[in-house]
């Protein structure tokens, strides 16, 4: 459970946590630079008799007190090189936002 911004450090610290580092550009505003654990997307189809599926979108999570003033749907989302778009920000309640990516 995420009960401080010291448990949230623990996570996104860039030398022992787990985050990469992200450039995000909020339409018609500066980039911020900030930290976020990338996941990839993931498919899978149907097997034997059974027709299965599996979908889900790349995500990264970030901090919320890190999303930058004016984050929307649509902006430009750097990470590691790779870019994305944000189509999706999903707060969870806990000082984490979900942010569902796109090409």
């Amino acid at each position: 459970m995420i009960e401080d911004a010291a448990d949230l450090a623990v996570l996104f610290d860039g030398a022992g946590g787990f985050a990469q580092a992200v450039t995000w550009t909020p339409k018609g505003r500066p980039p911020a630079d900030l930290a976020g654990i990338f996941t990839a997307a993931h498919a899978a189809a149907g097997a034997g008799d059974w027709p299965g599926a599996s979908t889900v979108q790349p995500v990264l999570t970030v901090a919320a007190a890190d999303v930058p003033d004016g984050a929307g749907q649509g902006d430009k989302v750097d990470i590691s090189g790779a870019q994305w778009r944000a189509a999706d920000l999903q707060p969870d309640g806990t000082g984490l936002v979900r942010v569902i990516l796109e090409r």
